[in-house]
């Protein structure tokens, strides 16, 4: 008698848990749909259409994240919503929760890092944050890379190069890393090392023709490419 209605009890769970999964991914789909929406509206100069499909997006990944509180996928939606309202401290707990159900989720550490920084957080605090990202995640080069997008869009130029450098030592065979690093120099005003990157972003990938012809647009012939 006990052992049938523990599997009844167990199978209710299942029954339950399904149905928890089905009404996420409804809420998913439709936050997706609002998030996109918004992404379109900014596209066109409608700050207002952007700001309340973003948060519509929002409260649907919340929903989404309440039904299906274990899914890293779940929780990142959420921050990355709450990131495009500005609101960044629920952001940061909503991405350390994506980072509680898998630590290797490089797009929440680097969403992390991207609201610590617009939030001018203790230098210390965010040394450490991407320091334990760097040694977690499979591509590290790409958590640099993310810290340098973040001091330049913040306007702390002076702080990019330095993590540029890091980014392109950590990932020497990763092409993107290489050529966002040439584009970022280039943006700096420095030519050489955008001309370095690029070449190099060009040798790991030659059918890239957006590096060809920014080496050009460089004044640069195209490198050599091992095997041909």
């Amino acid at each position: 008698m006990k052992t049938h209605l523990l599997v009844s009890v167990l199978a209710l769970g299942l029954v339950l848990g399904g149905c928890n999964i089905y009404y996420a991914d409804q809420a998913t789909m439709r936050g997706k749909e609002a998030f996109s929406a918004a992404q379109e509206a900014e596209k066109h100069g409608d700050s207002q259409g952007a700001k309340y499909n973003y948060r519509k997006a929002q409260l649907e990944f919340a929903t989404a994240a309440q039904e299906d509180p274990t899914g890293t996928d779940r929780h990142y939606n959420l921050a990355s919503a709450y990131q495009e309202l500005k609101e960044y401290g629920r952001a940061i707990a909503e991405y350390d929760r994506a980072l509680q159900c898998y630590p290797g989720n490089g797009k929440a550490h680097s969403g992390k890092i991207d609201c610590l920084v617009k939030m001018k957080a203790p230098q210390k605090q965010l040394d450490e944050v991407v320091a334990t990202a760097a040694s977690i995640v499979l591509q590290p080069g790409r958590i640099y890379l993310t810290l340098a997008m973040a001091y330049y869009y913040a306007g702390r130029t002076a702080e990019v190069p330095a993590a540029l450098e890091k980014a392109v030592k950590a990932a020497p065979s990763d092409p993107h890393v290489q050529v966002r690093a040439g584009r970022f120099y280039r943006a700096l005003g420095d030519i050489d090392s955008a001309k370095k990157y690029l070449r190099i972003a060009y040798q790991l990938n030659p059918e890239e023709p957006d590096v060809a012809y920014e080496l050009g647009i460089l004044g640069e012939r195209l490198p050599p490419v091992a095997g041909r």
